[in-house]
């Protein structure tokens, strides 16, 4: 019988393939298992680390690290290089209102709909 892991939330980060969770009973430290990150990439590596996993809590399960509640898996992120990317950061602060829009008219309503009626038919015996 298999006792149920609950989640963790996330603590901080140590180094690049080391973090820190808290559990109920305390905290713990998780080694990432299959992370290898080149020294010259340790800074960008461990940064990712906190912009992804900062609030949030994780499943932790042999080293593996997920991220709740979508599932994101860390050490296959680290190991594929994704803290290399150069992706544009992107924040949305709201709609883009450029001028009154025109109004439309509204849809006419509806009656309710009719439904016809069953024949009644004597049955033969």
């Amino acid at each position: 019988m298999m006792a149920a892991v609950p989640m963790a939330r996330f603590s901080k980060v140590i180094d690049s393939r080391t973090i820190v969770v808290e559990r109920i009973g305390g905290t713990e430290v998780v080694h990432l298992t299959n992370v290898a990150i080149p020294a010259e990439d340790e800074q960008a590596a461990r940064d990712y680390l906190v912009e992804k996993l900062t609030g949030s809590y994780v499943y932790v399960e042999n080293g593996n690290v997920y991220r709740s509640p979508d599932a994101l898996f860390i050490n296959r992120e680290l190991a594929y290089g994704a803290y290399a990317s150069s992706s544009t950061k992107m924040r949305v602060f709201g709609e883009v209102n450029p001028g009154p829009r025109p109004q439309k008219s509204a849809a006419p309503v509806r009656g309710p709909m009719r439904v016809p009626k069953p024949v009644h038919r004597s049955r033969r015996r």
